[in-house]
């Protein structure tokens, strides 16, 4: 309505207007990534053993942490960039952190990070020598299979790592059986996450108004103004709850269980159907989950545009897309119809257009973002609670989720077509996969 005034209707005015408040807030962005070098998330580190060596005993220091193996132990080197180094350390000895000490009895070693100079420093002139034994390396690569690495975030849309180059970066303790002792001792300052937050905060507002650049000229629907004046039942504001629980639930149970990720359709369909027989039953009213003939051809390019806006603003400029062969073109269509259209069936189809009918469009927007957030953090609960104890963990439940929410909700109030709203979903999911940095 603001913009409507300032422009005084004159499209172009109002364009021009948005327009300008974008560049404003693009240089911003510039500006906080100037300022904080490390504010965006990257790729995350891929772990592959290079590297086995056999290690004289060793004892070094670094601010909190103590390590001593008296009698050496084993190195595998499993990630290295040009600045730093993944390293599992594994032998008996004493490991110690923030007055926290484990023996040869409770820890096996240490999986640590840490700055080439640095590692260098703390190696001194112990020599490192490879190892042949099959049986040693076979249980090396045991161990290695069950570590975590670095914690990523958004691991459902699109997985982000962030990487502090200096010192010992990262490092958690590994347990008798090879699992990792969690939560990790990880470098971060909060100038770095509230610098993160700032600017995933402005992507999002960007894209937003990007999407209102493309649609300037948008109406409501006659179907969706007849919505407006029809007062929902209240089985449908219990459902709003019931629906977001399936949802969580869905997501969750295949994560906890090492299934297929595919496996959330069926909690997905078993939401829809619930909501199909209550309608039947004639218990609900107005249930056509965004799926209208009239809408049907809108908002596909936009869709399109939004997702590639996504992945650069969370990544950045992509290096190039390795296709791979036909499983990995496969994996579009099963994604649109397995998980991104039941999710937004789900979300945008009846939970945040019961959600306008009972509040008004943008407060239905609104509570939607916040559900949103709700079932986010519920899923990292009930999955890695210990990721609870990453700052960077709330980046994705306060921003990246909620974000990406909002998006999908006002591509859907601008469109008013799920299927636009479901090929941004899937491309979100599917893009990573093949984009290369």
């Amino acid at each position: 309505m603001l913009l409507k005034r300032l422009s005084g209707k004159n499209y172009f005015i109002a364009s021009m207007i948005l327009l300008g408040i974008t560049i404003v807030l693009v240089i911003t962005v510039f500006a906080l990534t100037a300022f904080i070098p490390d504010a965006l998330g990257q790729a995350p580190q891929e772990y592959t053993i290079t590297s086995v060596c056999e290690f004289e005993p060793w004892h070094f220091r670094v601010e909190n942490l103590s390590v001593n193996f008296p009698d050496g132990g084993i190195i595998a080197t499993v990630q290295e960039t040009n600045y730093d180094r993944s390293v599992m350390l594994l032998g008996k000895g004493t490991l110690r952190s923030n007055n926290t000490e484990y023996d040869q009895d409770s820890a096996l070693g240490i999986f640590m990070t840490v700055e080439h100079e640095l590692f260098d420093q703390i190696r001194g002139d112990n020599i490192f020598l490879p190892i042949e034994d099959r049986d040693r390396l076979e249980m090396v690569s045991a161990v290695f299979h069950e570590q975590v690495g670095k914690p990523t975030i958004w691991e459902g849309k699109i997985p982000i790592s962030f990487h502090t180059p200096e010192g010992l970066s990262y490092f958690y303790f590994i347990a008798p059986d090879g699992e990792p002792i969690l939560p990790p001792e990880a470098e971060y300052s909060q100038l770095n996450v509230l610098g993160s937050a700032a600017v995933y905060t402005l992507f999002v507002l960007i894209m937003l108004l990007v999407i209102t650049l493309f649609t300037l000229d948008h109406r409501y629907s006659s179907y969706w103004v007849h919505l407006a004046r029809t007062h929902p039942g209240y089985l449908g504001l219990g459902l709003v709850p019931l629906l977001s629980a399936v949802y969580a639930a869905s997501t969750i149970m295949p994560e906890l269980n090492d299934w297929p990720k595919y496996y959330a359709f069926f909690g997905y369909a078993a939401g829809i159907l619930l909501l199909l027989l209550l309608f039947r039953g004639r218990s609900i009213d107005y249930l056509d989950f965004g799926l209208r003939r009239d809408r049907v051809k809108h908002g596909y390019p936009l869709a399109i545009i939004a997702a590639a806006l996504v992945i650069m603003a969370t990544r950045g400029l992509p290096g190039g897309i390795d296709l791979g062969g036909t499983e990995t073109i496969t994996q579009l269509p099963l994604l649109f119809l397995l998980i991104g259209l039941p999710r937004e069936m789900i979300w945008r189809g009846y939970i945040q257009t019961y959600l306008s009918r009972l509040t008004g469009p943008n407060w239905g927007l609104l509570i939607m973002i916040a559900l949103a957030a709700v079932s986010s953090l519920a899923f990292i609960l009930a999955t890695e609670p210990w990721m609870l104890d990453y700052p960077y963990t709330y980046l994705e439940i306060a921003v990246l989720t909620p974000g990406m929410a909002a998006i999908l909700g006002y591509i859907y109030l601008r469109t008013e077509n799920i299927l636009a709203c479901a090929l941004l979903h899937s491309l979100v999911i599917f893009l990573p996969g093949i984009t290369l940095y």
